[in-house]
C-alpha cells in the first residue's frame, strides 16, 4: 500500500485543497500519471502519482484541505508488495501546473452570479503578454483585471453542468475551462464537437483535434448587456492564492513606504526599438517594458542597496538580480521572476518574459516560476495610465510602477517641441534604503532608458 501526501508546491504553502480527483476509487493508476488537482497558495497544481496499482482509498475528498504531509489516498498494489511511501518533496518534483475549474461563488442567485462572471474582457489578459509586462486595471497589486481563461473557467463553474448558457446559445454545456478557451482562441464551434472526456465532456484534446482537422468557426454572437440585479449583496469566497495575496498585500503595506517619480524622455528608446524590431523576427521583438527590465537589472548593479530586503530587523542584500513582472489575472495576481536578468541580452529578456507571461496567463506556470525576486516591475501603460504608485512585493525593498509614453510639448534648446515622455514611479520601504539613494537610482535608470544603446551593447 502506497501512501499519497499532501505535496508542497510552494516555500510559503502550508495546506492545500483538493479540486479535483482525476482518479475515482477502484480505477488504475499508473506512476507518473495525473491523479489529483491540488490549489496551492500560488497556483492549482496537477500531482501525478508516484506509484502503480489501484486506487484503493481518496482519505481527502474534493473541497476539502489538508496539511502537508497529510496522507490524501492510498495506492494498493496488485501484487501485494507494498511500494515506498510518496515523499512529499518528491511529489513535488512530479508536480505541473494546469488550468483547475474556478470555486463557485455561494449566497448569491445564479443570475447574479453569470452577471458578475460575464464582465470578464478576455483581450486584457492577451494585451499583457504581447506588452511585456501587466497588468492591472487601476494601479496597485491588489488590484486585478478581469480577462481569459480563468474567468472562463469562473462562468462555467457558475453555470453547471446542466444550467442555461446565456451567452452562448446551443453550445454543449459539458466543456472544461481549458477546452473553451482553446475553442475561442481557434475559433472552433463547440456544438459540432463530441466529447471524448467522461459523460461527453469535450476536452483540451478535443478542440486541439478539431483545430487540426479545420473545423467550423463558430459564429459571432453579440453580447447583450445584464440588468444590474438590484436588492442583493454576492459573497465571494476567496481561494487559497487569494486570500494569500491579500495577507501578502497587508504584510507589504505595513512597512514605511515612500515614493519617488521622475519623468524620462523616450525619443530615443522608441526609435530604438523601432530599429531593433525590423531587424529581427517577430518572436525576438522587444517591448518598452523589456527596455524597462534591462534598465532596472543594469541599475541594480550600480546600487545594491536597493537589490535587498528586510527580515527580522536586518537588511539582505541579494546576489542575484531577478526581476519580478506584475501579471494580473482574473482571480488573482501574480509576480514570475526573471531571473539573473542584469546577464541577459534584451532579446533573451524579451524572449523569456513573453514565456513567463503566457504561462501565467494560460495556469501554465510551475510555483518556482514565482519565487526568489529581489525587485519588482508594474507596467500599466498600455492602458493610457499617465502615472501611478505600487504596493512594494514582499520580500522586495522596491517596485517601479511605469506609465504610458506620451507625446508631449517640450522645450529643447530654447524651442517647443514634440517629445515622449514617460512617467516612472519608484516605491520604496524605507528600512532598507532612503531618498537619496532612491533618487540616485532612479536618475540612473532614467539616464540608461534616455541613452538606450548601454542596454543593447
Amino acid at each position: 500500500m502506497a501512501n499519497v501526501q499532501m505535496p508542497r508546491l510552494s516555500d510559503s504553502m502550508e495546506t492545500g485543497k483538493i479540486l479535483r480527483w482525476l482518479k475515482k476509487e477502484g480505477d488504475e493508476v499508473l506512476k507518473g500519471e495525473p491523479l489529483v488537482e491540488i490549489e496551492s497558495d500560488k497556483a492549482n497544481i496537477e500531482v501525478e502519482a508516484y506509484a502503480s496499482g489501484k486506487l484503493s482509498k481518496i482519505v481527502v475528498p474534493e473541497g476539502e484541505s489538508a496539511p502537508i504531509g497529510a496522507v490524501i489516498a492510498e495506492i494498493g498494489s496488485d501484487t501485494g508488495a507494498a511500494p515506498p511511501t510518496a515523499p512529499a518533496a518528491e511529489q513535488e518534483q512530479k508536480s505541473k501546473p494546469v488550468a483547475a475549474e474556478a470555486p463557485k461563488p455561494q449566497n448569491a442567485k445564479p443570475e447574479a452570479r453569470v452577471a458578475q462572471a460575464d464582465k470578464a474582457v478576455p483581450a486584457a489578459a492577451q494585451a499583457a503578454a504581447d506588452s511585456g509586462g501587466e497588468q492591472y486595471p487601476q494601479g496597485g497589486p491588489d488590484d486585478r483585471m478581469e480577462a481569459g481563461a480563468a474567468a472562463q473557467a469562473a462562468l462555467s463553474a457558475i453555470r453547471g453542468p446542466n444550467g442555461p448558457d446565456e451567452a452562448r446559445a446551443g453550445e454543449p454545456q459539458r466543456v472544461s475551462p481549458v477546452a473553451r478557451r482553446l475553442a475561442e482562441e481557434h475559433g472552433v464551434d463547440l456544438r459540432q464537437l463530441q466529447g471524448t472526456g467522461p459523460g461527453g465532456r469535450i476536452t483540451k484534446e478535443d478542440v486541439e483535434a478539431a483545430a487540426q482537422r479545420g473545423a467550423t468557426p463558430a459564429p459571432t454572437l453579440s453580447r447583450q448587456p445584464t440588468p444590474r440585479p438590484t436588492g442583493e449583496v454576492e459573497i465571494v469566497e476567496l481561494s487559497k492564492m487569494q486570500a494569500t495575496i491579500a495577507m501578502r498585500l497587508t504584510q507589504s503595506f505595513s512597512a514605511p513606504h515612500f515614493y519617488v517619480t521622475s519623468e524620462i524622455a523616450m525619443d530615443d528608446a522608441v526609435r530604438l526599438r523601432q530599429m531593433f524590431n525590423e531587424a529581427v523576427s517577430k518572436d525576438e521583438a522587444i517591448s518598452i517594458n523589456d527596455l524597462v527590465v534591462k534598465a532596472v537589472a543594469l541599475a541594480l548593479t550600480k546600487f545594491p542597496e536597493v537589490n535587498a530586503s528586510w527580515a527580522d530587523g536586518r537588511i539582505e542584500r541579494k546576489r542575484d538580480i531577478n526581476i519580478g513582472i506584475a501579471v494580473g489575472l482574473p482571480d488573482r495576481l501574480i509576480v514570475p521572476v526573471l531571473r539573473n536578468a542584469d546577464q541577459k541580452s534584451l532579446k533573451d529578456i524579451a524572449r523569456e518574459s513573453k514565456q513567463l507571461i503566457e504561462r501565467a496567463r494560460t495556469n501554465k506556470a510551475a510555483a518556482q516560476d514565482y519565487v526568489g525576486n529581489t525587485f519588482s516591475i508594474s507596467n500599466l501603460g498600455m492602458y493610457d495610465v499617465d502615472q501611478f504608485t505600487a504596493i512594494i512585493n514582499p520580500p522586495d525593498s522596491g517596485i517601479l510602477a511605469v506609465g504610458s509614453i506620451e507625446d508631449k510639448p517640450v522645450v529643447k534648446d530654447g524651442q517647443v517641441v514634440p517629445g515622449k515622455r514617460m512617467r516612472v514611479t519608484l516605491s520604496v520601504d524605507h528600512r532598507v534604503f532612503y531618498g537619496v539613494t532612491a533618487a540616485q537610482f532612479l536618475q540612473e535608470v532614467k539616464r540608461l532608458l534616455q541613452s538606450p544603446m548601454a542596454l543593447v551593447l
